[in-house]
């Protein structure tokens, strides 16, 4: 049992939770003028693992045939066969199933919105077959998060969790583009689509700088919009040092014979989500000091 948890951990991989969750929990404290209730709390966490759970055991199905090809992806559990794919499938549906569940106890509008916020995750692991703005996708798909999390302290919509979502498509869609680069040579075999495919690695840098410039501009505007004080705008001047960083150290571009190569660093991946409680962090401070 233990070794089939472990083996579900690594096919959704697990870690990369950190991508969202903190946005969704900045959302909900903002809605909530730092006090969430336990239960909506509570329900919060859990639909989030679902959710995402969800959508990672159906992105793997569904580019399963792909990912036994990918020399980088060839030893992920399906292509592995230390999970079968009537076991994904299972899977995807119990904690998809639990996700709308999950949602009842907070609000009816949660409830409603739950399968709507499903099709947008399952539509993301589709795109890459014909469109190279997937990355952006991708985005939406964690990006319905901090919308969620909202909607959950207060039962209703609001435009300043929209623009944390705009601030998470712009974030997830900037270093996406960026790993997306590692697989450039192989998508164009396979005719899969990608920024990097379609405009090159060049372009690629540039339209990543310009994704993370778009989100400082909606973290910024957020601010704004929830009427935080200055303090707010330090943390977010500590996130923009953070992707300078990341930006000049972890992404190198050669083109020695002229092809063009790019080299990521685990370490400064890693800052990804880093950045992530970084912000979770500086709206807390805001909140509770």
């Amino acid at each position: 049992m233990l070794k089939k948890l472990k083996t579900i951990s690594n096919l959704v991989v697990l870690p990369h939770s950190v991508f969202a969750l903190p946005f969704a929990m900045a959302s909900l404290l903002t809605a909530t003028h730092g006090k969430p209730s336990l239960h909506v709390l509570f329900w919060v966490v859990v639909c989030m693992v679902l959710a995402r759970t969800t959508a990672m055991a159906y992105n793997r199905l569904v580019d399963a045939d792909v990912d036994a090809q990918n020399p980088r992806t060839k030893n992920r559990d399906i292509p592995a066969g230390r999970i079968s794919p009537p076991q994904v499938r299972v899977l995807t549906f119990i904690c998809g199933f639990g996700f709308v569940m999950a949602c009842y106890p907070l609000n009816l509008l949660a409830f409603k919105l739950s399968p709507l916020a499903l099709a947008i995750m399952f539509f993301y692991s589709h795109t890459k077959r014909f469109t190279w703005t997937s990355h952006l996708f991708l985005g939406l798909a964690l990006g319905v998060a901090p919308v969620g999390a909202w909607v959950a302290a207060t039962g209703e919509l609001a435009v300043a969790p929209f623009l944390l979502t705009g601030a998470v498509i712009c974030f997830l869609a900037g270093f996406d583009i960026l790993y997306a680069t590692q697989d450039e040579a192989f998508d164009k075999k396979a005719g899969l689509h990608s920024w990097v495919v379609r405009w090159g690695v060049a372009n690629s840098l540039q339209a990543s700088r310009f994704f993370h410039v778009g989100m400082l501009g909606f973290l910024t505007v957020f601010g704004i919009q929830v009427g935080f004080p200055a303090g707010y705008y330090v943390g977010i001047g500590l996130i923009a040092a953070t992707l300078l960083y990341q930006h000049l150290k972890a992404y190198t571009y050669a083109s020695k014979d002229g092809k063009g190569h790019f080299s990521l660093s685990p370490q400064m991946m890693a800052l990804n989500g880093w950045i992530a409680v970084i912000y979770f962090l500086v709206v807390g401070a805001t909140l509770w000091l």
